[in-house]
């Protein structure tokens, strides 16, 4: 029993690969963006519309995944509901739009030209942009690399709540810290000096400047290793890159950005490294994964 029950997840993996060998890539890119769309994408009417129409002509046609016009529609979709939400819109959501465009025009020159290292290209461009910008960003604001907005998350932010506690932040400051800041929206609160001080510790600042660092470093490394496209830098961008999306959104739920990534990744590694793939379509099932209720069990340990 114990033979069968581990031969036959090998035995799922072992035809899944072959299956990608099989595969181009703009089957998988196609694929896994429109489960961008379907599970992190836009609220809002029309874009929800727009991914259940396409999902119900795929139903009727698995070749339309790869019709120029129905990505063209979902790109433009999209893009209005993008334009409506501008101000309120995470940057991840700007990036989705972006990506939606590209495999539009991917598919729109496949036949004629090499959508896959269309693709490729554009995914390294994207990598090394994004880390390379954010880090440079960051590294030269004060207040981040201050370990305040960190500080601020651990303390404040629900979403680190247990992240904090499982790494030992005082529970009790945070609660202060949310109390007082919520106390903040009455109109009979004076603020003496137009700013309060929060209850924090010498942990959770040095927590927060560790996790800052971090955050600076790995994205100047991931952006860094790919620039070059030799195979040696490559290996340990993709090294880096993984270790990346595997540790950072377990703790930070941004997981339509985390799915996009794993993309960006696959795409980098379809024809370099090969033996890669897996491990990349493994990250598309931890994203999903981490969005389990671990905080609550962790809150209740």
């Amino acid at each position: 029993m114990t033979a069968g029950f581990v031969e036959k997840p090998l035995l799922l993996t072992k035809r899944l690969a072959a299956e990608m060998e099989r595969a181009t890539l703009i089957d998988y890119v196609a694929a896994t963006t429109l489960l961008l769309v379907l599970f992190f994408g836009f609220p809002e009417f029309l874009a929800k519309f727009a991914v259940q129409i396409s999902l119900f002509l795929i139903v009727l046609k698995f070749t339309n995944i790869k019709n120029a016009w129905l990505w063209g529609a979902l790109s433009v979709a999209h893009t209005l509901v993008l334009l409506d939400n501008w101000m309120f819109a995470d940057n991840h959501k700007y990036l989705m739009v972006y990506w939606l465009y590209v495999v539009t025009i991917a598919l729109v020159i496949s036949g004629r030209f090499d959508a896959d290292r269309y693709l490729v290209a554009v995914a390294r461009f994207f990598v090394v942009f994004i880390f390379c910008v954010a880090a440079l960003q960051k590294s030269l604001s004060p207040t981040f690399t201050s370990g305040e907005m960190f500080e601020l998350n651990l303390l404040l932010d629900s979403r680190f709540t247990a992240f904090g506690h499982l790494f030992g932040v005082d529970q009790n400051s945070a609660e202060e810290s949310r109390r007082i800041v919520a106390s903040l929206k009455s109109p009979f609160v004076e603020i003496e000096g137009n700013s309060v001080v929060l209850p924090s510790t010498d942990w959770t600042r040095t927590l927060a400047q560790l996790i800052t660092w971090y955050d600076v470093i790995i994205q100047f490394m991931i952006g860094l290793l790919f620039v070059p496209s030799r195979r040696v830098t490559d290996f340990m961008g993709h090294c880096v890159f993984l270790f990346f999306i595997l540790t950072t959104y377990l703790p930070a739920p941004v997981y339509g950005f985390g799915w996009l990534l794993c993309i960006l990744g696959l795409c980098l590694a379809w024809d370099r490294f090969r033996q890669l793939r897996m491990v990349y379509l493994f990250s598309f099932v931890a994203i999903l994964i981490y969005q389990s209720p671990w905080r609550a069990w962790v809150l209740n340990w």
